[in-house]
């Protein structure tokens, strides 16, 4: 690739240019981008093997526009998504007959928001390390009154071992932070005893409703914290 080329994408990109993301994807579009490297700008392309079912992307209908905060740089309605799978944030170029996947270095990376078209829920993503963890990761992030909660999404494959064609299942960790100290739990039990100062409340809150505690409905949880954050202490 061309080396003046690839050095005014990663300015674009890191500098305090106008922030359109529209600037980056024109030097992009009106560029050769994939000769026969793997380092191209501040990245690497990224190709989709479809071995398995299911998809490894974290928002798996459709590519968002995003906003994300990029080298203290605020790009706006940016087409991305998340490769969950293989830890990728990936920009999207959509012109027909010049599509383009660029996998971008998380270095610079903040994180991304972005509003579900389907549920019109926003989303917001930070690239940050927590106090329970070791190393930067991306985690949803949502405050309450109380406490906040940090929400990993994970994909694994399953169906291999049985001599399947393999498919992409999503679940979700969780971390519990109120003030300094950071718990992962994974159960209900695991939650109120982390909540333990209305526990009774909580269980009975969680029986009413019928609410399931596990890896793969985060929402549930969002129910159970907005219900502890109005309880008085």
């Amino acid at each position: 690739m061309n080396l003046t080329l690839r050095y005014c994408l990663i300015l674009c990109l890191l500098s305090g240019m106008p922030t359109s993301a529209q600037n980056c994807l024109d030097i992009i579009n009106n560029s050769e981008l994939y000769e026969k490297k793997d380092d191209i700008i501040n990245g690497t392309k990224w190709i989709y093997e479809k071995k398995y079912l299911g998809s490894p992307l974290l928002v798996e209908n459709y590519w968002p526009r995003a906003d994300i905060l990029y080298g203290g740089v605020l790009y706006k309605g940016v087409l991305m998504n998340y490769d969950v799978y293989k830890n990728d944030i990936i920009i999207f170029h959509p012109e027909t007959g010049k599509e383009k996947y660029v996998v971008i270095s998380k270095d610079y990376l903040t994180g991304f928001s972005y509003t579900d078209t389907m549920t019109k829920k926003k989303h917001q993503y930070n690239y940050s390390e927590i106090p329970c963890t070791g190393g930067k990761a991306l985690y949803e992030t949502l405050v309450f009154k109380k406490m906040t909660l940090h929400i990993k999404p994970y994909k694994i494959i399953s169906g291999r071992s049985t001599g399947g064609q393999g498919e992409f299942r999503g679940y979700f960790t969780y971390y519990l932070q109120m003030g300094s100290v950071c718990s992962n739990f994974r159960s209900k039990n695991q939650l109120i005893k982390l909540l333990e100062t209305h526990g009774k409340e909580l269980s009975r809150f969680i029986r009413r409703n019928n609410i399931k505690i596990d890896s793969a409905n985060p929402d549930n949880i969002l129910a159970v914290l907005s219900y502890y954050d109005e309880l008085k202490e």
